[in-house]
């Protein structure tokens, strides 16, 4: 009897489950292979809402934690934690022993686990390689893991073409698209009613969601939330929904400006540590816009015909559509942004960026296809100038 290949999977925050949910939800399903799940990262973090529940309450089994130290609001709480995981990532693959080991996106917080699997010899699938986002160290750690990969699962040809340039094999690059995307169509849908109900919404009828992370090179973050709060004053006709900023460094400047703020503005605004997958979303398509410098808004916000109202440098170097409206981090500029975003009816796109390509079943077959023995073996392929 053929032996079921064993699939690891590493989740480390409530955004990146969004992307993997059905991944491994078909992985579960599929007599063809074992799934492992690991989770590391916000997923453990009381700050951010323990989200790891969100992954048992959708029936999945944990085998193992890769635990990190504190959140990375100092770069020495980063490093701190990055070494932990370092450590901590060869106990858990050295007892689940996988045959591949499945990672998505820029995060610090994979950077340590997938050292840790290259070193160890263990084929690494790399989800959302050869994008660019000049704001942040997320764009060199996402080349870094591009690097220490075997299977390069990537959104569009325009990334298939940059993680060739890095020397990767043309036949280890897959262009699957965004399963993020994918996966909106399989979220349940809540009414607006019932949402405002679970969470409170104060000014219903018309309201923004809010989701600022730290820049992370630059470091314009004082400027970046200042000249956001102040703009968000002059609108104040719109309730507000804050979410928390991620753990990078210079979470902690933000989130006191966020509680500060909505201290003064508490009749239309709340704060959520973690709204979970299926309520986040269906957040964002009752809402008039998103704001800030998430990736959903440039990934998933479009695909909902929602705006988005992109602030700063933090995504930029990603593909827009016209729902996006990008602006700096300065007050006129932002409040200019938000007023033209209100104008005009956001129709459905007919050319999204992020789009699926390749279904779930084609990305299984890839991994029941490859050859372990062979893939690991990695050299690097010239391109001709």
């Amino acid at each position: 009897m053929k032996k079921k290949r064993t699939i690891c999977v590493i989740s480390s925050s409530r955004a990146d489950y969004n992307h993997l949910y059905l991944l491994l939800k078909d992985l579960r399903n599929n007599k063809e292979f074992k799934l492992q799940l690991v989770v590391t990262g916000m997923h453990l973090l009381a700050q951010y809402g323990y989200t790891y529940k969100e992954l048992l309450d959708d029936g999945f089994s944990i085998d193992e934690r890769i635990t990190i130290s504190a959140h990375g609001d100092t770069t020495n709480n980063l490093l701190k934690s990055m070494s932990k995981q370092l450590s901590s990532s060869y106990r858990v693959f050295n007892k689940l022993s996988p045959d591949i080991i499945v990672i998505l996106g820029d995060r610090y917080d994979v950077l340590p686990i997938a050292i840790a699997a290259n070193i160890m010899g263990i084929p690494i699938a790399h989800i959302h390689g050869g994008e660019v986002t000049e704001g942040v160290i997320d764009d060199s750690i996402r080349h870094c893991l591009t690097k220490l990969s075997h299977i390069h699962l990537v959104a569009t040809k325009q990334f298939k073409k940059r993680v060739r340039q890095l020397g990767e094999n043309e036949n280890n690059i897959f262009c699957i698209g965004s399963l993020g995307v994918s996966s909106l169509s399989q979220v349940p849908k809540i009414t607006k009613n019932n949402l405002v109900k679970h969470f409170k919404i104060k000014q219903p009828k018309k309201y923004f969601v809010i989701c600022i992370h730290p820049e992370t090179i630059g470091k314009n973050n004082k400027a970046l939330i200042d000249n956001s709060l102040n703009s968000l004053n002059k609108f104040d006709d719109y309730g507000l929904v804050f979410s928390y900023p991620n753990s990078d460094p210079g979470n902690d400047y933000i989130l006191t400006k966020i509680k500060n703020f909505i201290k003064l503005n508490n009749h239309r605004s709340i704060l959520i540590k973690s709204a979970g997958r299926k309520y986040f979303i269906n957040l964002i398509k009752h809402s008039n816009g998103i704001i800030g410098n998430s990736s959903t808004g440039i990934v998933e916000a479009p695909a909902l015909c929602i705006p988005t109202i992109n602030i700063g440098n933090r995504q930029k170097g990603r593909p827009i559509t016209k729902s996006i409206i990008s602006t700096q981090s300065n007050t006129k500029s932002i409040n200019n942004a938000i007023i033209k975003s209100q104008l005009t009816r956001i129709r459905k796109e007919k050319k999204l960026q992020y789009v699926n390509q390749k279904s779930i079943k084609d990305i299984l077959k890839i991994f029941k296809k490859v050859n372990l023995d062979t893939i690991i073996e990695k050299k690097f392929s010239d391109i001709n100038i």
